[in-house]
């Protein structure tokens, strides 16, 4: 228990910012936190999420040599957390090794991306969301990303700060993907 209200203490501390300010990278999420307080750090099967949690979806694309689907699912909050869970889903690419996700949805390039680009923006108190951050600095998200064959989808998921009790939506920005508006708090 001391553990998870450590961890609602830092991610409080360390998710909301001032719209405006430029989010910092992290290293990857590989804490020493028991899995029940954290997200996993590797993308996981999509089998975990109901497709009718699927709240919205758009489709990216890259020179022309691959097509993905992303699928954000509705947004969960517990306490004073919230997890944002997004899929993406390989429609068609043209590597003998799949698509590689590397840093597609880092805030910034690194040898060990995560996808602590994702944030939320509280529209109502004119917050930005950064992904919250374990005690040492690591971001409480998806990291160790993959490569997906084609027809193949992998879950991926960040922690945030949740915005006060009377906030019932926010927008969520995915790289590449772009920024769903107005998605209801779970």
């Amino acid at each position: 228990m001391k553990k998870i209200l450590t961890l609602a203490g830092v991610a409080l501390l360390t998710a909301g910012c001032q719209l405006g300010q430029t989010p910092q990278p992290s290293p990857p999420a590989q804490s020493a936190q028991p899995a029940s307080s954290r997200p996993p750090s590797s993308p996981s099967a999509a089998a975990s999420l109901p497709a009718d949690q699927v709240i919205g979806s758009r489709e990216i694309t890259g020179n022309n040599w691959y097509k993905v689907r992303i699928d954000l699912y509705s947004l969960q909050r517990q306490d004073k957390l919230i997890t944002v869970n997004f899929a993406a889903t390989v429609l068609e690419h043209d590597r003998a090794s799949g698509w590689d996700v590397r840093d597609t949805f880092s805030a910034v390039p690194s040898d060990t991306p995560t996808v602590d680009g994702v944030y939320l923006v509280d529209t109502k108190n004119a917050k930005k969301h950064l992904a919250a951050t374990d005690a040492e600095g690591r971001c409480l998200c998806s990291s160790g990303l993959v490569e997906i064959d084609t027809d193949k989808t992998v879950v991926f998921s960040a922690t945030f700060a949740a915005p006060p009790a009377d906030v019932a939506t926010m927008d969520v920005f995915i790289p590449r993907a772009g920024t769903f508006k107005n998605v209801p708090l779970g």
